[in-house]
């Protein structure tokens, strides 16, 4: 429970300072990006949306009505028209009713015929006053402010009708992506002619208006129907010398806003760049305004997210991706970091469409790809560190397991000579009459250190892989007779005794000498580990299932605690208790004795409860029976069965 708790603990530690990393990390990067310029990138992916729509959008309010070539040198004229000209389109187009009619020509280069410039000018009164048709003229505006018409023009109704282009500030490239909304506080043309089809007028009443103190003016974003290039665009248009010639249906007109304007290749400034196109003479301004008329019609001008937004946006994103970066292996990053790219695109993409929002792309895009090619490269240094100590520490435990293993091996092999001599040595004061109880003392410690040093050497075996399986066909009844024989003296010594339950088995495959080893360590702890006058039992038998022989040696020893069972089986562990105290041993038994049992695709368990005694359960596999299949019953040992002697049990 400690370690699971340590281990819980470590890992929020991990994860919350992983999330420190990517916090200020996200918040450094999205800094940096911000401290740059990329109006000219955002624009971009403007003008990309811009041009593939989801759907059709209305253009129905507008007609333009175009002062060509043709025109010009039909009627012999030099740009501009003569007024005189203008009056008559004014009065055809008049005869079909439309609910405004808005020129956007610059009358400061027109005739100065007083005659024709009153004419102009009565009949645009008349219009209005006849049949309710308001004639406006767009005007221009300078450092001075608006630039208005020549007198007696500008007795008609105007207003300023700039058409913007972001060569000072955004993007800079002079392309027309904004309109104006309204200028020291007076509302552009295009605001007057879209309240003939609402009744908004403030800028509190449109979506997407944002002001720029500075000018004192107020903008929006021009939500494009279509193409702007000539020819292409979804607005119906006319030439003027087809009205003039009668050429045009009366209906034409009816209900339109008419947008009267020059369109000639000799001059540049009728044309414009747009999200469409940046071709010279391509996009007339007249498309444009008729554009700008239809996004305050429809109140579907591209509201543009703030600056905050966009930064809590861009740090979400790097964030997002550095903390993935150190959380995925680099394959899963690349695929996240891309999926990431590619949702932001969609979702941009999408809320421009059906939304009219304007999400950022350019921070966003590019804070996802920095954070992750500036922390891969961060991440796998890291790495590379982790793995270069681990690597370090691995050669140098593999230089000390060398060590050691040679160590154990010189020691033991060296010690089990000196041994064997002591062991002769007792043997033969045994033989010249010295005293009994210091010779048995001589070869119990003799008989202890060799069965240590027996122990060592099989877990250099173990451990160099050198351990080999002999198995031959044996009864396992006959391995525990033999094994309970050898520990006769020992059990009389403790006067206790050891009972056998012995089913007859088949003969199994088995390597006799491990299995000989793994219940001799058992019954030698049954004894070690248990009071004196109890009992140590063993039983064999086939298992429910008969795919296993079970075998059981039971103790009536002090118990061994749950938790000390959860480590029993390790290298070098004994449980701690009273008796293990006073008891030596090395603590390779049970380790050594579950891996020859193991080895032969068994196991090895124990069932022990404090006070109670313990049950070692071996499993061992009998697939590999050994014909004949006769059940041998075991034989009886009259040196070892119970028997009773003043009260006491002896072997």
């Amino acid at each position: 429970m400690r370690n699971r708790m340590m281990y819980m603990r470590q890992n929020i530690m991990k994860h919350f300072k992983l999330f420190c990393l990517a916090v200020l990390a996200g918040g450094l990067l999205t800094f940096v990006l911000h401290s740059f310029e990329l109006h000219l990138f955002e624009a971009g992916f403007y003008d990309f949306r811009m041009r593939y729509p989801f759907k059709k959008k209305d253009a129905t309010h507008a007609v333009l009505v175009k002062i060509d070539e043709r025109t010009l040198d039909k009627l012999n004229e030099f740009s501009p028209l003569s007024l005189k000209y203008h009056t008559s389109l004014l009065r055809i187009i008049g005869k079909s009713n439309p609910k405004a009619i808005a020129y956007f020509v610059d009358f400061s280069e027109s005739s100065t015929n007083v005659e024709e410039a009153t004419t102009f000018v009565s009949t645009t009164q008349e219009l209005l006053q006849n049949n309710n048709i308001p004639v406006w003229i767009g005007t221009d505006v300078d450092i001075t402010g608006e630039v208005v018409p020549p007198y007696p023009l500008s007795k008609i109704p105007h207003k300023v009708a700039l058409i913007h282009k972001d060569g000072t500030a955004f993007a800079e490239d002079k392309v027309t992506r904004r309109a104006l909304f309204s200028i020291y506080g007076e509302p552009v043309l295009h605001v007057e002619l879209s309240k003939l089809f609402t009744n908004k007028s403030k800028s509190e009443e449109y979506r997407g208006i944002y002001e720029i103190p500075e000018i004192h003016a107020n903008y929006f974003f021009i939500n494009y129907v279509g193409p702007t290039q000539e020819h292409q665009h979804p607005f119906p248009e006319i030439s003027a010398i087809d009205i003039l010639d009668g050429k045009v249906s009366p209906d034409f007109f009816k209900d339109k806003l008419v947008l009267i304007g020059t369109l000639t290749k000799e001059d540049s400034s009728d044309y414009v760049y747009t999200p469409y196109s940046r071709n010279v003479f391509t996009n007339s301004k007249l498309t444009v305004h008729a554009n700008i008329l239809e996004t305050l019609i429809h109140d579907s001008a591209i509201q543009k997210i703030s600056k905050k937004f966009e930064l809590i946006f861009t740090f979400f994103l790097t964030a997002l991706i550095i903390g993935i970066v150190f959380r995925t292996s680099p394959a899963k990053g690349v695929l996240v970091t891309i999926l990431s790219a590619l949702i932001v695109v969609i979702v941009t993409t999408l809320t421009f469409h059906t939304a009219n929002i304007w999400l950022p792309l350019a921070y966003p895009l590019l804070g996802v790809f920095f954070a992750y090619y500036l922390f891969v490269p961060y991440r796998l240094i890291m790495e590379y560190k982790k793995r270069w100590k681990f690597q370090k520490k691995n050669e140098i435990l593999t230089q000390v397991e060398e060590l050691k293993s040679n160590f154990m091996s010189l020691i033991t092999h060296d010690l089990k000579t000196p041994v064997a001599r002591i062991q002769g040595m007792a043997e033969i004061l045994v033989r010249s009459g010295a005293d009994s109880k210091i010779v048995s003392e001589i070869l119990g410690s003799t008989e202890e250190l060799n069965r240590f040093i027996t122990s060592i050497l099989e877990l250099a075996q173990i451990e160099s892989n050198r351990i080999q399986l002999t198995k031959h066909g044996k009864d396992i009844n006959k391995i525990i007779e033999d094994c309970v024989q050898k520990f006769h003296f020992q059990a009389r010594a403790k006067h206790m005794s050891i009972s056998t339950n012995l089913e007859p088995l088949f003969p199994i495959l088995v390597d006799s000498g491990m299995i000989t080893k793994v219940i001799s360590n058992l019954i030698d702890n049954a004894i070690k580990y248990s009071p004196a006058e109890t009992k140590v039992e063993i039983e064999s038998k086939e298992a429910l299932d008969s795919n296993f022989i079970q075998i059981k040696v039971k103790d009536a020893g002090y118990g061994i605690s749950q938790k000390d069972q959860e480590s029993l089986f390790s290298k070098f562990f004994r449980a701690k208790n009273d008796f293990t105290l006073k008891t030596k041993g090395t603590g390779l038994g049970l380790y050594l004795s579950r891996y020859f049992i193991e080895l032969h695709n068994g196991s090895l368990n124990i069932e022990s409860v404090e006070g109670r005694g313990s049950t070692f359960i071996i499993l061992l596999p009998i697939e590999d029976k050994v014909l004949p299949r006769v059940k041998l019953t075991p034989t009886k040992h009259p040196q070892i069965t119970e028997r009773k002697q003043g009260g006491k049990a002896y072997v």
